[in-house]
């Protein structure tokens, strides 16, 4: 096939790339190429359901955040909200440079997959498959494909997404980094101290461990009531099998999203113990959001909530390096600017610690679980929990040396 004439750069940086180029991409996204608009499109045109757009990043543009703010503009006139937006970097990218790319769409798009292009083929690259297209274009470079963030953030993606990873969220019993898996949970289920609960919701169960850790923690013969609530109605399900299997004698799962959480249903009691972990930075409302997760908490209650840092050292060194992200950690919150939005709507901060530390753990984890059949866990977990019992001691000064967070709150 013969390459075409390579696009010359516009005054506002981008460059024309014409649909039927990546007609092959657009065909594997289910988008015909009468919705995709390109940079010929007579501005002023409304948006329609479903419109796409196309633009081009000249292959001399090393510094691709130069001609974003142009292509944002040109994205805002013309890609629907159910649409979506293809960013043509003509010629060899880096990942440093695909990552630079993503970073400046962020917060209003998602990069959710990347088509690498040459002559002889595509290859379509997205966090959980790689995959030959048998078809190829005329043009080298990569189409970074991306959504926009309220589309990324729907309920129907959100259940769709959970449910597909339910059986790997809830980890392999007696499995390679089942024990770290395990000593994770406990580590936020035990941070809400010497409490004894009568009702303990977990707020975003997933498979239910943080909750039944809570529950499993309480003195003899005072095991609480457990309720759990998670989007994806199979991992409510797991939840539920993992709870019987534990000996939690009561407990109740239902379906329910944080902005508008199932419980407590009208006529039931609050939560005197209230438990989130890993579920902020799923929310793509997070003040009202957190305002569900406050009305669920009794007077005198603890909140336990925690979360991976979006600014600790590994976590800062993933989004300069990796071209793809979940989008969990582009939306993922610190910790000082959630303790501010739930002091603000009245609950009183008693402690902190981040866990789970940045650097090398993460990687000798995998390493252990997929290399070494789980030879390292037993001292990857004594090394993890020394680290932050040292943390908390400390008043928790470090907190960019870990990924999680996790904090104490107390509703007067």
């Amino acid at each position: 096939m013969t390459t075409p004439t390579t696009p010359a750069a516009r005054n506002d940086g981008l460059a024309l790339i014409k649909a039927r180029v990546l007609e092959s991409v657009f065909d594997d996204l289910g988008v015909g190429l009468a919705k995709v608009r390109t940079l010929e499109t007579p501005p002023g045109m409304p948006a329609t359901s479903g419109a796409s757009a196309i633009v081009g990043v000249p292959r001399e543009t090393k510094v691709i955040a130069t001609c974003v703010p142009a292509m944002l503009d040109f994205a805002r006139a013309n890609v629907a909200a159910d649409g979506t937006l293809v960013v043509f970097c003509i010629g060899e990218r880096t990942s440093e440079e695909l990552a630079a790319l993503r970073n400046a769409l962020w917060p209003e798009w998602h990069v959710v997959a990347h088509y690498k292009t040459s002559d002889t083929g595509i290859l379509r690259v997205a966090l959980d498959e790689k995959r030959e297209l048998k078809r190829s274009t005329g043009m080298k470079g990569i189409a970074v494909v991306a959504r926009p963030r309220a589309a990324a953030f729907a309920p129907e993606a959100t259940i769709v997404k959970f449910d597909k990873n339910a059986a790997g969220w809830n980890g392999n019993p007696g499995g390679p980094g089942y024990r770290h898996f395990r000593w994770m949970r406990r580590y936020v289920a035990l941070f809400a101290g010497p409490v004894t609960p009568e009702r303990v919701l977990d707020f975003g169960c997933g498979a239910g461990w943080v909750g039944i850790e809570a529950a499993l923690a309480a003195p003899h013969g005072k095991q609480p009531e457990l309720c759990a609530f998670d989007p994806s109605p199979e991992l409510v399900r797991i939840a539920t099998e993992n709870a019987a299997a534990a000996g939690i004698a009561r407990f109740e799962g239902r379906t329910g999203f944080g902005e508008n959480p199932p419980f407590p249903a009208v006529g039931e009691a609050l939560f005197d113990l209230v438990l989130s972990s890993g579920v902020i930075s799923f929310s793509g409302d997070i003040p009202r959001w957190l305002d569900g997760l406050v009305s669920t908490l009794a007077p005198g209650g603890t909140l336990v909530i925690g979360d991976i840092h979006r600014e600790s050292v590994g976590m800062r060194e993933r989004r300069t390096e990796r071209p793809l992200l979940p989008m969990r950690e582009m939306n993922a919150q610190v910790r000082e600017e959630v303790r501010l939005q739930l002091e603000a709507r009245g609950l009183v901060f008693e402690a902190w610690c981040g866990y789970q530390l940045s650097q090398r753990l993460p990687q000798l984890n995998h390493l252990s679980a997929t290399r070494l059949g789980g030879a390292l866990d037993p001292l990857l977990v004594w090394w993890n929990a020394r680290a932050s019992k040292r943390e908390l001691a400390s008043g928790s000064r470090h907190q960019d040396r870990f990924d999680s967070w996790v904090m104490r709150l107390r509703r007067p």
